[in-house]
């Protein structure tokens, strides 16, 4: 599959790109809605091409995460001890 950027000027589509297509040739344009579906395409794209069975959204948004507090040493240094 081959990859080309493009501009919908308001009738059409204009590639960026030069192309070597005869004309004619039926292509397809994938549009995400917003920014954040640009992920969630991606993923459906995998899925579609049988590269991953299903796709799982994450169950925690990346800003509800809360770290937790641990004694010691660092859970790094303690990582790099046991590993020597």
């Amino acid at each position: 599959m081959l990859k080309v950027q493009g501009v919908y000027d308001g009738t059409s589509v204009i590639l960026l790109e030069p192309v070597t297509w005869s004309p004619d040739t039926k292509v397809e344009v994938l549009i995400p809605d917003t920014p954040g579906d640009a992920e969630q395409a991606y993923w459906r794209r995998i899925v579609e091409l049988g590269l991953l069975k299903e796709f799982r959204p994450r169950p925690v948004s990346p800003g509800t995460f809360t770290p937790v507090q641990i004694g010691g040493l660092p859970l790094s240094q303690t990582i790099l001890d046991e590993r020597r």
